[in-house]
């Protein structure tokens, strides 16, 4: 008879906390954004727990009309939403809120297919299928192409320049020619970048040049070379990573950089070198204009697969509504970009500069 009591209260007890740590996993999910100068996260070591955070979120919130199950395939469960594609804003905030877990969770958003896929460890996981609005359908989808590294040379401006396409330069501040092209740039009214170097992973057996971001500088260290890069490159509207798979994981660091650019009216675009990269997640909280890489457009120097991935840009654009693709200087991008300006042109795609394409959320 003990042991059945002792049974009883063990039974519930776990029940007890089992339901504290529901309530205060909502807690966590609904509370406002954390201060600014203090960053914070609460680790999911499981997809129920992703998956109980989209249902508060999505399924169980105002914001839902209900919902029907559809055949599943695999471990994948897709459910019908009843109502339109839901707000941008509401989506970001959940993407963040995901983000903050530190989890392998990510969510990927298509509102012009309608769909909000969840993925767990890089497999689809959760398909949520939703009603496209008549506006949203109506709208052209945008797409601004960056190209990376440039400053080391004038002809790569000039064979930007040449092109018919709106394309933003991302000039690394530590070249010959950084400030040279940022004047000649700026004499044409045209808008560039500052490419910001950054810590990679596997530093410092691979370099992102000298006076780059280091995961070993201090506050004032980071920001002083900040400013160093803004007279470098002067006039730039924003900025955006050069490399830094390692620093971009970090949000302390990451916190500090976003800060001073967002003091000096720029806007970050994260270059995501790496998947699990913060910065993207940091800057929303931090309501800076920012925006992240959707495509990189020449891993490979081929002008048959820059042409390729020119077209999978366009489809990911029509799919997502807009698109941020990443190039460089290479002849073979400054061939295929020319051999495809036509096709391009004649797609239902408007191309723009990155100051047009980012947002404040």
């Amino acid at each position: 008879m003990q042991a059945l009591k002792l049974a009883i209260v063990i039974l519930v007890s776990g029940s007890l906390v089992l339901a504290s740590l529901v309530v205060y996993f909502s807690l966590q999910v609904k509370s406002p954004p954390p201060p600014k100068n203090t960053p914070q996260k609460f680790r999911i070591s499981t997809y129920e727990d992703i998956n109980r955070l989209v249902e508060t979120e999505l399924l169980a919130s105002n914001y839902s009309s209900g919902w029907k199950r559809l055949d599943s395939y695999g471990s994948i469960v897709r459910l019908q939403m009843r109502g339109d594609y839901p707000e941008s804003l509401r989506l970001m905030e959940l993407a963040t809120n995901i983000a903050l877990t530190d989890s392998p969770a990510q969510l990927d958003l298509a509102p012009r297919k309608g769909l909000v896929r969840v993925y767990w460890q890089g497999e689809l996981r959760m398909e949520l299928i939703y009603k496209v609005s008549e506006t949203l359908k109506q709208q052209r989808p945008v797409i601004a192409i960056i190209m990376d590294d440039m400053g080391r040379n004038l002809a790569g401006f000039n064979a930007m320049l040449d092109l018919s396409l709106p394309i933003t330069p991302a000039i690394l501040p530590q070249t010959s020619f950084a400030t040279r092209g940022a004047e000649m740039l700026n004499d044409r009214n045209h808008e560039y970048m500052i490419h910001l170097p950054m810590e990679p992973k596997k530093y410092p057996a691979i370099s992102p040049g000298p006076d780059a971001l280091l995961l070993s500088l201090s506050k004032k260290e980071i920001k002083e070379r900040l400013q160093l890069y803004m007279q470098r490159v002067p006039g730039a509207v924003g900025g955006n990573n050069h490399m830094g798979s390692g620093f971009t994981e970090n949000r302390a660091a990451m916190h500090t950089v976003l800060e001073e650019l967002k003091e000096s009216g720029l806007f970050f675009v994260d270059s995501r070198t790496i998947g699990g990269s913060v910065a993207f997640d940091e800057a929303r909280l931090m309501g800076m204009r920012s925006g992240q890489r959707n495509i990189f457009l020449d891993n490979e120097e081929n002008v048959s697969y820059i042409g390729r991935q020119l077209r999978k840009m366009v489809k990911i654009a029509e799919e997502k509504g807009s698109v941020i693709a990443i190039c460089h200087p290479y002849a073979q991008t400054f061939q295929a970009l020319r051999e495809n300006e036509d096709w391009l042109r004649a797609q239902k795609v408007e191309f723009v500069l990155a100051s047009r394409i980012v947002k404040r959320y």
